[in-house]
């Protein structure tokens, strides 16, 4: 008999965290599970620690492989995953006791591909949780998942978030049977700067209901203190790599004039926060390569064009100020206006 639920979790560094990401998943309220650990060549003792849990739980599986990143080490899960439904969690993370049971209910109540729970964001000093739903939300045909998946890239511009919810694989339940039939697998990181959002396009695409729940189920841990050893101010280069792909995917999809005006504020969006981090790590970088790494964004041929077509009256002011003032290069309002 097949276990309802695969958990698939890789593993690379992260002994200090291990023990509270597994104690949780072994915890689940639903018993009928089965947890894939998936050692991604981790240097440290997360080899053996997960060797030693899967002694102590009959459920629990261990692949050990050579370090190829997040992507393919998920890909390395769901090759050998068995349950009906497929859960990713991230190792450094940890999730709700009923995490589980509870999205897998949702799941079957509505025959749903996908079912997404809210997020618990951790900073280690303060927790805070965050839906982009109030209540269960259902999006029950193709046509409306083809709608759903254009508001994970990019929204409306008159609209106050940039997307409905964040593109993460972390805090849902996938449906097994779609990776099957349509061959899913992720990109690597390496490739692509955010592989969940291919990933995203490359599942939703062939999903006929889709589910949505307030209820947070998933805690993400952020450590403010590596935030500056992973900034690199060539960032919006990749995200460019990653925007090509995304046209590249709709286009298969969608007529361009269904999804131009989303990847348009796509990548206004990604210009935006690039530029924000790079203003606030002018103290670390220095005003010269701030300033020059601002300029390559906004004077990037792509954006340019992007500005110069789209409705930025539109968008929330907070967000047409600071894209007026990349559209029309106003370097020192800018740099004032993002360190906000």
């Amino acid at each position: 008999m097949n276990p309802k639920v695969s958990i698939i979790v890789p593993i690379y560094n992260v002994e200090q965290y291990i023990y509270r990401c597994l104690d949780t998943l072994t915890s689940q309220t639903l018993k009928d599970i089965e947890i894939i650990l998936i050692d991604d060549g981790s240097p440290d003792n997360c080899p053996k620690i997960c060797d030693e849990y899967a002694v102590k739980d009959e459920r629990i599986k261990v692949v050990h492989k050579n370090n190829e990143g997040l992507g393919l080490a998920r890909n390395s899960g769901i090759e050998i995953a068995s349950g009906e439904y497929i859960a990713f969690v991230d190792s450094d993370d940890y999730v709700t006791l009923d995490m589980c049971e509870l999205l897998y209910n949702e799941a079957k109540e509505n025959n749903a591909d996908v079912v997404y729970g809210g997020i618990f964001y951790d900073n280690g000093k303060t927790i805070r949780a965050k839906s982009c739903v109030r209540e269960r939300t259902i999006w029950n045909s193709k046509e409306k998942v083809k709608e759903l998946l254009l508001d994970l890239i990019g929204t409306n511009p008159n609209e106050r978030n940039d997307t409905i919810m964040e593109v993460s694989v972390w805090k849902a339940l996938f449906k097994k049977s779609i990776f099957d039939d349509y061959n899913i697998k992720f990109e690597s990181e390496r490739k692509f700067i955010s592989e969940d959002i291919i990933f995203d396009i490359d599942f939703l695409r062939f999903c006929q209901c889709v589910v949505v729940i307030p209820n947070a189920v998933y805690y993400y841990c952020v450590n403010p203190n590596s935030l500056s050893k992973t900034f690199r101010t060539d960032r919006f280069r990749k995200v460019k790599i990653l925007y090509f792909e995304i046209l590249r995917k709709l286009n298969c999809i969608y007529i361009n004039t269904e999804f131009q005006e989303r990847t348009d504020r796509f990548l206004i969006a990604r210009a935006r926060s690039n530029a924000r981090k790079i203003v606030h790590h002018r103290g670390i970088i220095g005003n010269d390569e701030m300033m020059r790494s601002l300029k390559e964004i906004c004077e990037d041929k792509e954006l340019t064009n992007i500005l110069d077509r789209y409705q930025l009256n539109k968008l929330p002011l907070k967000y047409y100020i600071i894209a007026f003032l990349m559209k029309n290069r106003s370097y020192r309002l800018l740099q004032i206006i993002l360190r906000k």
